[in-house]
Order: structure tokens, then C-alpha cells, then sequence
């Protein structure tokens, strides 16, 4: 499920940037389920290659156009993620994915294995608050209390939040986490 969001990267992933460009990471970003773009081409900016997945063929083609043009590293695959999702992502391949304002439960394991020993997950999406404000209201698209800190809590919580926030006033999860190194799954 995607929601409207601003063009302005996530605040999470502002305020969190160290962690993605202070050292090297182990592989390229994947902003998943990508829409508008905004959370990878900011990173794409910062000078890392990014991966861009989502299914809206003519906001892949937007994204595109605003990287040829800022002569930015990306890559751009229309793929529906919630048709296969054991094997739309490579396993070990990614140093860091993005997902926000997205939830298909069914492609967390992909997610997780997607990633890199040490790679960094920033994922942020809605919670069941959401629905007394408003869009979404289906409830598989809304996490329920701590389910998103559960999915990762083996890992290194780097940051963590849920509730409302207030500007815009939303019902949200975010988190930051690190893949432990030992994890060659």
C-alpha cells in the first residue's frame, strides 16, 4: 500500500545519513516500492548507487528522468512485489533497503535476506492509529503494536519510534537497524 507522501526525504533517513554514507556499505541501497522516489534519490545524491523497485511504471520513468539529469548511479525495475516475492530480491546483495509507506508482511523474509551481513534497514510505514485519521484503514497495511520492532529484534536497533507524530500528524513505526555481521542467512 502506498500512501501520498511530500518529495522531501523521510526525516529519519535526514537525521540518520551517517549511517549510510560515514563508511562504506557493504553493497548498493534498494528503495523498495520506491512511488515518487524521494528516500533513494536523496541517497543517490549523497553519491551511492541505488536500486529503485516499485510497480508505477510512469513513476519509475520520473525518477529516471531526475537522475539522468543530476547524472545520479541508479537502477530502475517495474516489478510487482507482492506477486513473487521470494524471488523479485537477490539474496545477500544489498547494503541497505528502504521501505516506507509500504507493508506486504509476505515479503519481510525477502526483505530481510536481501540484505547484507551488515547492512542497514530503515523501514517506516503506518500503524493501527492510522485509521482514526484517515488513509490507510485496511488493516494489512497497518502494523500493530511493536510489530515492526519484533520483525528486526535480533538485529542492531539503531533507532526505533511508534506513535503520532505530529506534522503532519500520522500513526507511524520507524526503525533503523544493522544485519548482524554473523548473519549469512
Amino acid at each position: 500500500m502506498q500512501h501520498d507522501h511530500p518529495s522531501e526525504p523521510a526525516e529519519i533517513l535526514k537525521k540518520h545519513l551517517h549511517l549510510f554514507t560515514a563508511s562504506p556499505l557493504p553493497g548498493p541501497v534498494l528503495d523498495l516500492a520506491c512511488g515518487s522516489g524521494r528516500n533513494g534519490l536523496y541517497l543517490a545524491g549523497q553519491g551511492l548507487e541505488v536500486y529503485f523497485q516499485d510497480r508505477n511504471r510512469a513513476g519509475l520513468q520520473k525518477i529516471e528522468d531526475i537522475a539522468r539529469k543530476k547524472k545520479l548511479w541508479v537502477h530502475i525495475k517495474e516489478v510487482d512485489l507482492e506477486a513473487a516475492p521470494e524471488t523479485v530480491l537477490p539474496r545477500n546483495f544489498f547494503g541497505a533497503v528502504l521501505v516506507f509507506r509500504y507493508l506486504h508482511r509476505p515479503l519481510l523474509p525477502a526483505i530481510k535476506n536481501t540484505l547484507l551481513p551488515g547492512g542497514i534497514i530503515a523501514y517506516e510505514t503506518f500503524t493501527y492509529g492510522q485509521a482514526r485519521l484517515g488513509r490507510p484503514t485496511n488493516p494489512d497495511f497497518l502494523l500493530q503494536d511493536q510489530e515492526l520492532y519484533s520483525w528486526f529484534q535480533d538485529w542492531e536497533i539503531l533507532h526505533y519510534f511508534e506513535g503520532k507524530t505530529q506534522n503532519p500528524q500520522e500513526y507511524l513505526a520507524s526503525l533503523m537497524a544493522r544485519k548482524p555481521s554473523s548473519d549469512l542467512t
